[in-house]
């Protein structure tokens, strides 16, 4: 025991810096760990938010629910979507018009062709012929961009019009996106 107190003795000032460099050591350990548990504990509080006290589990458990809910959602949704597609390829996309003089003894353009085509440049040409006497008018269906009627040079202008005249669906729904669900 002599022994011991003799070395403690000889060597209290190193001990004393030796225990207080372990100390400020502890210290800014302790500061680091409140630190990461302080951040831990805001993380926590924000996960748990509005649960009235459930525990971790039942919450992830409730958000994977809730997560694949959307996802069957948006894909039926999507699939809704892509029938709605569909069917506005065979609605009017098109347009060509064409306004002429038919005659010279009338006074303005008043006679017209107008090209009316899907997506698939299936459609009808409409004509009104504007005389003194009468107005006339008539519709020649188009498929895949041809009539099996003749066209007067006005309807071949107006189909040509048309084919490269297509109506903007997005300029008033905005660009749409993938239809990816991860």
């Amino acid at each position: 025991m002599e022994n011991i107190l003799l070395f403690v003795e000889e060597y209290t000032i190193p001990i004393i810096i030796g225990c207080a460099i372990m100390n400020i050591v502890i210290v800014v350990l302790l500061a680091i760990n409140y630190a990461l548990t302080s951040s831990l504990k805001d993380k926590y509080r924000k996960l748990v938010k509005g649960t009235s006290g459930k525990n971790i589990e039942g919450i992830l458990m409730e958000h994977m629910e809730n997560v694949e809910s959307v996802k069957e959602e948006l894909q039926s949704i999507y699939r809704k979507l892509d029938i709605i597609d569909n069917k506005i390829s065979f609605c009017v996309q098109k347009v060509g018009i064409i306004r002429y003089n038919a005659f010279q003894d009338t006074g303005s353009d008043l006679s017209f062709s107008i090209a009316l085509l899907d997506d698939n440049n299936d459609g009808i040409i409409l004509t009104g012929i504007h005389g003194r006497a009468e107005s006339i008018s008539y519709a020649k269906p188009i498929k895949k961009g041809v009539s099996n009627y003749s066209l007067s040079v006005e309807e071949l202008q107006a189909l040509e019009r048309a084919k490269c005249n297509l109506l903007d669906h997005t300029d008033v729904q905005g660009s749409r996106s993938k239809r990816e669900v991860g």
